[in-house]
């Protein structure tokens, strides 16, 4: 036991050194940086808007403050959130935030109280909650105000971490209004014209019938297609706003993953086995009656003393432990990644009831509705008039509820369910588990007067257990193993080894994560957080090729860098395999449509060895049931043709047009083309995300996040 005792003395005293490890490492950073820095340039970094600001938008600081407020906002009641998750979230609603808040100052739009207010209590969460229902079933806001009021004045921790969650939940709603009429306001200013209604509808309801010569891209082999740099560089070069980047790194890893062996298992289970008996004068679990201590002397859970009840076990082992009698044992086990030893310390037959009650409140009660104004004096008549009546045989409790109570269980005639022990404020719990089925009685609580009918009594069997857990981990010995394999591959590499090679020589996996930003936490097909593997890769002298080993959680790992991308425009080499088939597709479009630069139809399909083929009639709306007669690119060359007119190497979904216009049906003219007009109008509307595309493309952000 005193080994024990040592070994987490031990590790409480690393624990220590790791929690000052960043002072120390900040205190000799600084050190360093003052021998190598001249004083003037310390002075200017420290000086600097930068030291204290995150980012700039429109001009417009973002603090530290303010954006380590928000993600703490952010993050309250979002437990499975990663800081990176929650910090790219935020960045993103912070720019939203400031680009509209500079709109609607220009615009001068001002979203009053008022307004918040109203579109607060039009929430459906709110107006449907039967939180800030009264006793009709309709929302009550005096019930929603006095809610807040609570929340502002519970200064307990959980009390604070809810109001800010209500201000955080406001501010969305005021964030939703001042966009909604920031973009009402553009969108009143975007109109489409009548004659645009009238093109609209000749567009779509146009028929056109034509022939055409189709060369498909197959029939060139990708593998006659020579791609260079060069080519790659000049498409690049030409859509260049389709490959803008952020500063990036692709990487290739090797994971050394720390897992217990079977050795390692079957130790661990007889550590367990051997907590059982007893040693010397050293009791085992079977005769120990202080469950605390041994438990906490030898689990690496902490003992958890409340009634178990069988719903709340694992299936595997409720059955058994249940059917087990009382100190018996059972285990070693494996759950959850411990493996565990549970004794049956008790079996309890714990009552539960299922109860009604008519409350009638006072003014002043605790959680009073506000239009409640009779006295407490007034309330105790009212109760014991309606206890009479009540424990009559002929009346209807739930009904006397429905029309009597004050409280919010009124409507489904007083009934609260099954509850156990402890579960009720005190008054209410004791005369409750002091009676029996179909007993009415009178209880008086802070919520007012309780006139209560106990409508069935059960008891539900519970156990109290004793479990010890150890955590299923690798040995020192196999941790000194997987090491030692991590290193030395690490050490091979760096002395010039191949990755590749290397790996595949040993069998390693290989993988790979590419486009690594960073800001990033993790690297993919990683657990946990892996920022140390980020840093390291966007770290100045780190190089292309540069290889380390880092220790994370659960594995040993040995990456390197296989692609650095600076922020702008990508590279050829991150960008060909993505530009090549473009490239390639170009490259077949000029030569198929030089195959069709003379002649007629009949002509070029004779020298290619093909057919002219019929587009039946077509249309944008309505297009044939033929797969070129639902090609845009084929009906929009013939929609602006004349007839007999040839229109030559139109670049198509699955190859090259030659195409010619045979004949062209307009529609019938309408008297208003207003439908039509208000189609597109309403389709111009609806894509708020192009107009804050728009706003954001024209704003000035500046990160400096990282």
């Amino acid at each position: 036991m005193q080994t024990n005792f040592n070994k987490k003395k031990n590790m409480a005293v690393l624990s220590k050194i790791r929690d000052r490890s960043v002072f120390l490492v900040l205190i000799i950073g600084m050190a360093l940086f003052a021998f190598v820095v001249p004083p003037k340039k310390i002075m200017s970094f420290f000086s600097s808007r930068k030291t204290n600001a995150i980012g700039n938008i429109n001009g417009e600081d973002i603090t530290r403050e303010e954006f380590a407020d928000q993600i703490k906002s952010y993050k309250n009641g979002r437990n499975s959130i990663t800081d990176s998750q929650a910090t790219k979230a935020v960045w993103e609603n912070m720019i939203s935030e400031k680009i509209y808040a500079s709109q609607l100052k220009a615009a001068g739009i001002v979203v009053g109280e008022k307004d918040i207010w109203e579109a607060i209590i039009n929430q459906p969460s709110i107006k449907n909650s039967p939180q800030f229902q009264n006793e009709a079933g309709l929302f009550d806001e005096e019930l929603l105000k006095s809610y807040i009021a609570d929340l502002e004045s519970d200064t307990t921790p959980d009390g604070k971490a809810r109001f800010q969650s209500w201000l955080s939940f406001e501010r969305n709603v005021k964030k939703n209004l001042e966009r909604s009429a920031y973009l009402n306001l553009v969108k009143a200013g975007l109109g489409v014209s009548n004659a645009e209604g009238k093109d609209f509808y000749f567009l779509n309801n146009t028929k056109v019938n034509g022939q055409f010569v189709l060369l498909p891209y197959s029939s060139i082999p990708d593998s006659t297609i020579s791609v260079s740099d060069t080519d790659v560089k000049k498409y690049i070069d030409a859509h260049q706003k389709d490959f803008q980047v952020d500063a990036s790194r692709n990487l290739q890893y090797v994971a050394f993953d720390l897992k217990a062996t079977d050795a390692d298992k079957a130790a661990i289970k007889k550590e367990l086995a051997d907590l059982i008996a007893d040693n010397g004068d050293y009791k085992g679990l079977q005769n120990t009656t202080d469950y605390d201590t041994f438990v906490n002397e030898n689990s690496d859970l902490p003992l958890d003393d409340k009634v178990v009840y069988k719903n709340a076990l694992n299936s595997a082992i409720a059955d058994t432990l249940f059917n087990s009698p009382v100190g018996s044992i059972y285990g070693p086990y494996e759950e959850n990644g411990y493996f565990k030893l549970t004794k049956v310390i008790s079996k309890e037959s714990v009552p539960s009831v299922k109860a009604s009650h008519i409350l009638v409140a006072y003014k002043g009660a605790l959680r009073a509705k506000p239009d409640i104004t009779r006295t407490k004096e007034e309330a105790k008549a009212r109760a014991e008039e309606l206890l009479k009546k009540a424990k009559r045989r002929s009346v209807d409790f739930a009904e006397e509820a429905k029309a009597n109570s004050d409280g919010p269980s009124g409507a489904k005639g007083g009934d609260l369910g099954w509850f156990k022990q402890g579960q009720m404020v005190p008054a209410f719990n004791d005369w409750v588990f002091s009676h029996k089925k179909g007993d009415v009685g009178l209880v008086e609580t802070d919520f007012g007067y309780h006139i209560i009918k106990i409508d069935d009594t059960k008891s539900e069997e519970g156990l109290k257990l004793a479990t010890v857990a150890k955590s299923i981990v690798p040995s020192d010995d196999t941790e000194s193993k997987v090491f030692v394999e991590a290193e030395t591959f690490a050490a091979s590499l760096s002395k010039g080894k191949d990755f590749t090679e290397l790996a595949n020589k040993n069998k390693y996996e290989i993988k790979q994560a590419q486009r690594v930003k960073k800001s990033d936490d993790n690297i993919p097909g990683l657990t946990g957080n892996n920022r140390q593997i980020v840093l390291w890769a966007f770290n100045d002298n780190t190089d292309l090729a540069a290889v380390k080993r880092f220790d994370i959680d659960k594995a040993y790992v040995v990456a390197q860098v296989t692609q650095k991308e600076a922020k702008g425009l990508r590279t050829v080499k991150s960008a060909f395999a993505i530009v090549k088939p473009k490239v390639i597709k170009q490259k077949k479009v000029a030569q198929l449509a030089k195959k069709m630069e003379n002649g007629s139809l009949e002509e070029i399909a004779k020298a290619q060895h093909t057919r002219v083929q019929s587009t039946g009639d077509t249309s944008f709306e309505n297009p044939s049931s033929s797969a070129p007669g639902r090609d845009k690119a084929l009906v929009g060359a013939l929609l602006g043709m004349k007839e007999g007119a040839i229109a030559r190497g139109i670049e198509g979904r699955t190859g090259v047009y030659a195409v010619q216009l045979k004949k062209k049906t307009l529609p019938i003219e309408l008297d208003s083309y207003e439908p039509f007009r208000l189609q597109l109008e309403r389709k111009l509307k609806k894509d708020d995300r192009t107009i804050y595309n728009a706003l954001k493309e024209a704003s000035n952000v500046e990160d400096y996040r990282n």
